[in-house]
């Protein structure tokens, strides 16, 4: 039985992993990674580390199996963004996360500009994506600033720099998924933007060419396996169980969490985010997206401020127990859809006498919170009927009730929780129609809970006041 491997980069961990032709797990590795965060704007990983992690994770798996795989889809985080020497390879900054906002201030002169903006690339205007962050390295960055002159600069989003590293003949590529996340895309055109390119002030030169997400790339330097698929992490996740039924929305919790729904045409008068979700050399299909920046990430900066063992074994009775818990305003990594609004340090309201066990269900309390408003927004263009939930947070019973109490929608929980790597090998088969679907774990049907109703609009009410 031939194989399919995935190469899962994400923003904590990179992982390998084998699936049958059916789409069983029947092997995986995981290496983690660090993220530096050098202070509230400015943050990085090593791009040298992330390769080199990808390489241990594909040593560790069976070489037998391996050598009898036929198919790779390589998947990353998004917005993630380097520069690197197009002879050598040679990083020449750091990976800068998807998280970071150190263009914030350089991109207000194009405030004018946003809608069309917009128009062109179905993203809002935001220091995120690639763009902003491009511009920061030709400005700030000598090796870059030297490397352009001596016309030996490559920059792109990471997938690239992976698969320059990754793949026979060093190519310089990135798949229509990830493009779509630099600003610089033209969603309709499918292509890079040239209108973009003169707006932003960046060579269009050193950007690496756009190729469909399902396409061959090439073969593995390290085993002469064909990498016939490459995706975004969410644009693959949207995937994890096939073709996704219209009126279905996939939620994906991790250090941020992603709405997502599949619509037949490009839709741009939203304050969501329109971009890819699969793309071949003859078709195109799209997707809405919410996006919360603070989910996994919240929990990461609660536990830093209040910390406490074995948070995620006490979670779930602190969910339980604790019915009025304070409100609390995420802004970790800034807020998302649908406000784009960057810069305030999250906090408490209501939280004079709260203790500690509260103050953890109000961050998971926001991260529904914010999820529902991106629901809210989604069901303005499409009728949703359904969600179903996946990623590691989704864990949390409460999480998934609440979730389900205020959108009014039944939540089905999937057992699997390696959604990104699911859909990946999914996209990497050529999308089978006898795909393996995983079992749903648990229903949660909504309940009439008028408490939480209350703690929501109270924390609209805040945001908006922001």
């Amino acid at each position: 039985m031939p194989y399919i491997l995935v190469i899962d980069q994400g923003t904590h961990a990179s992982r390998a992993m084998l699936f049958s032709s059916n789409g069983e797990i029947v092997d995986k590795a995981k290496v983690e990674i660090k993220l530096q965060q050098l202070n509230h704007t400015h943050i990085e990983q090593d791009p040298e580390e992330i390769l080199t992690s990808i390489i241990t994770a594909l040593g560790q798996l069976d070489k037998s199996r391996l050598s009898d795989t036929h198919q790779c889809c390589i998947t990353t985080q998004r917005s993630t963004v380097l520069a690197w020497n197009s002879t050598t390879g040679e990083a020449l900054s750091p990976a800068i996360s998807w998280q970071d906002r150190r263009s914030l201030d350089d991109l207000q002169q194009f405030k004018p500009q946003e809608k069309q903006i917009k128009a062109i690339t179905g993203l809002p205007l935001s220091p995120h994506y690639a763009a902003g962050k491009c511009r920061w390295l030709i400005q700030h960055n000598p090796q870059v600033q030297q490397a352009l002159l001596d016309q030996q600069l490559q920059m792109g989003t990471l997938v690239s720099f992976l698969l320059y590293h990754l793949i026979s003949g060093n190519p310089h590529l990135i798949d229509h998924s990830n493009a779509n996340r630099t600003l610089l895309f033209d969603l309709a055109a499918l292509q890079w933007s040239e209108k973009l390119f003169h707006l932003f002030d960046l060579p269009h030169a050193i950007f690496p060419e756009c190729k469909p997400m399902l396409y061959h790339y090439g073969k593995l330097n390290f085993h002469p396996i064909p990498v016939t698929a490459v995706s975004g992490d969410q644009s693959a996740a949207l995937h994890a169980q096939g073709v996704v039924q219209q009126g279905h929305a996939i939620i994906n919790i991790g250090t941020g969490a992603f709405v997502l729904a599949p619509c037949d045409n490009i839709i741009t008068n939203t304050d969501l985010l329109c971009g890819i979700g699969l793309t071949t050399d003859t078709s195109c299909t799209y997707l809405l997206e919410g996006t919360v920046n603070g989910a996994g990430a919240a929990l990461s900066w609660a536990e830093q401020k209040y910390p406490v063992s074995n948070l995620f074994q006490q979670l779930p009775d602190w969910l339980d127990k604790e019915q009025s818990p304070p409100i609390f305003i995420n802004t970790i990594g800034g807020l998302g859809s649908p406000w784009w609004k960057s810069g305030c340090p999250a906090y408490f309201i209501d939280d004079q006498s709260a203790s500690i066990e509260a103050r953890f269900v109000g961050v998971i309390e926001s991260i529904v919170f914010l999820l529902q408003t991106n629901l809210e927004q989604m069901q303005q263009h499409i009728n949703l009927q359904q969600l179903k939930i996946s990623g590691g947070l989704s864990q949390l019973d409460e999480l998934c009730q609440k979730l389900a109490d205020l959108s009014k929608l039944p939540i089905a929980r999937m057992t699997e929780t390696e959604a990104t790597a699911k859909g990946a090998a999914w996209l990497a088969a050529g999308c089978p129609s006898d795909w393996h679907k995983p079992q749903t774990e648990q229903i949660f049907l909504p309940r009439s809970q008028p408490e939480l109703v209350a703690r929501y609009q109270k924390f609209c009410h805040e945001i908006h006041s922001l």
